[in-house]
This record gives C-alpha cells, structure tokens and sequence, in this order.
C-alpha cells in the first residue's frame, strides 16, 4: 500500500513537470508581437503599444507567472474585462506575456490616462469605465448601429456586455451594471438621433430625394409643353396650305 502511494505521488509529479516544459516550450514572443500589435489589439488599447501603461497598468515589468497571467485573462480582477478561450488560448496569452515583458520597463511616475469626463451622465459612464479604449470618445460604436439601422437601446448594449459579439471581452455585472448599462444606452440614442437626422431631413443647399423629384417633374411638363406646341403649329400650318 505504502509503495502504491509513492508510485502515485511520482507520476503526478511527473505529470506536473510535463505540464510546466510544456507551458515554458509554448512560448514564442515574435507570435505574441504579432497578437498584441495585430490580432488580440484590446491589449495595447489599454496597456500601451509597448505595455508601458494606459487607461490599464503596465504589463512590461509584469513579474508574474505564467499561471497568474492565464488566470488574469480568464477571471480578471478589477475592471479588466473577460476573454474566452476562442478569443485567446492559453498558448496565445503565454506569448504576449513572453513578448510584453522583453520590453522596457514603464516610467516609475506611471499614471492611468484620463478618460475624460461629461455632463451626460451616460457618456460620463462611457468614459470613466474605459470604453473609450476601443470606441470614439464621442459617439461610442455608433457606427455600427447606423450601418444596421439599429436604434441603441438598453437590451442591445446589456447583451453585447454580457454575451459579446465579435472580438469584445465580457463585462460583469459588477464591471458594468445593468442601471449604468442603460444610461450609456441613453447616449448612444442620442448620439444615434443626431446621426439619423441628416438621412431623413434636408439640408440647405443639398440635392434631396424631394427636391431631385420635384426638378424632373418640372422638365417634363415643360418637355410635354413645348411638344404640344410645336403639334399645335404643325396642324395649323398643314390646315392652311390646304
């Protein structure tokens, strides 16, 4: 019994130390340039194109294991949002982390860059909870909801939070609240209001829909006129030479 113990105790050592080769194996900082500079770009969004810091802290002089970044990425701390596996693996994170931390080490007066504040307290949320890493500071992803007609609205940004879309990282619930969630949603309607306008109101000076009617109307009614005119001559010259 004794000896079946030590046996056990051996192979999961083993196992472990497998496990570790194969972690410090996978990686590969030339991969990892290519993820923060290209692919995974939420990183440097907020870390700083050389992880020297930004609206998050700098990664550069990072002294954690590899374990505590996977885990970082995985169940975030603080306001860091979430990335799944789909997103970035484990292998992907290991060569960010073993590019980011060949790189100089940030300034010792390192200060997070301010996002900025509003009187619209939803855009004030929009600013103060870092959105503005990846999003216009002004309008937010309004872009996208022009491009599908889509009015923002609380239900739409709530799930885009929570069950992103696309490249986005998960906010949690006590990230981002539902309540604050809404107030953003508020103004990005706003913002969508006053986007949508110049599509469906004319402008002074601008060729619109109406107006390039109501110019075609008018050449053919004088087209239709002048047409009538000319038949009108041609029958009273041909009555005459009769």
């Amino acid at each position: 019994m004794y000896l079946r113990r030590i046996i056990v105790v051996v192979l999961v050592v083993m196992a472990l130390s497998n496990l570790t080769v194969s972690l410090a194996l996978a990686q590969d900082p030339d991969n990892g340039k290519v993820l923060w500079e290209e692919q995974i770009w939420q990183c440097s969004m907020c870390h700083g194109d050389m992880a020297q810091g930004l609206y998050g802290r700098p990664l550069s002089n990072s002294t954690a294991t590899e374990t505590e970044w996977i885990d970082q990425v995985r169940h975030p701390r603080r306001s860091m949002p979430t990335f799944s596996e789909a997103q970035v693996t484990d292998e992907q994170i290991l060569d960010i982390r073993a590019y980011v931390t060949s790189l100089p080490a940030p300034a010792d007066d390192f200060r997070p860059q301010d996002p900025g504040t509003s009187d619209n307290e939803g855009h004030n949320l929009f600013l103060q909870k870092r959105c503005v890493a990846c999003h216009d500071p002004d309008v937010g992803p309004l872009n996208n909801f022009v491009q599908r007609g889509e009015e923002p609205t609380a239900a739409a940004v709530i799930a885009q939070l929570r069950t992103p879309k696309n490249n986005m990282p998960t906010y949690r619930e006590d990230q981002v609240s539902d309540a604050e969630a809404t107030l953003i949603a508020d103004f990005l309607a706003e913002q969508y209001a006053l986007q949508a306008a110049p599509a469906t109101l004319p402008t002074s000076g601008a060729d619109t829909p109406t107006s390039q009617t109501a110019w075609w109307l008018t050449l053919i009614g004088s087209l239709a006129l002048a047409l009538g005119l000319v038949v009108r001559i041609l029958l009273r010259r041909r009555a005459t030479s009769r």
